[in-house]
């Protein structure tokens, strides 16, 4: 087995980092766009009419802590 020294791995790096910068030139070329600009989308009133009782808490607590109830 090959011993790979720190500088071939240093060396490997940078090509790989070459490479996906001219992946990503030729992408932008061809109309691809890097969607960065996107705003967050809002959540608020996604829960609207939903009713939660005191059995959903208790079964949700059940599944996500199970060590601190008895089976």
């Amino acid at each position: 087995m090959s011993s790979i020294t720190e500088t071939q791995v240093y060396e490997k790096l940078k090509l790989i980092e070459r490479e996906i910068f001219k992946i990503k030139i030729a992408l932008l070329k061809t109309g691809v766009k890097e969607e960065t600009t996107k705003k967050p989308i809002s959540l608020e009133g996604i829960w609207e009419g939903v009713e939660i009782t005191e059995e959903d808490i208790k079964a949700s607590k059940k599944s996500l802590f199970p060590q601190n109830y008895e089976l």
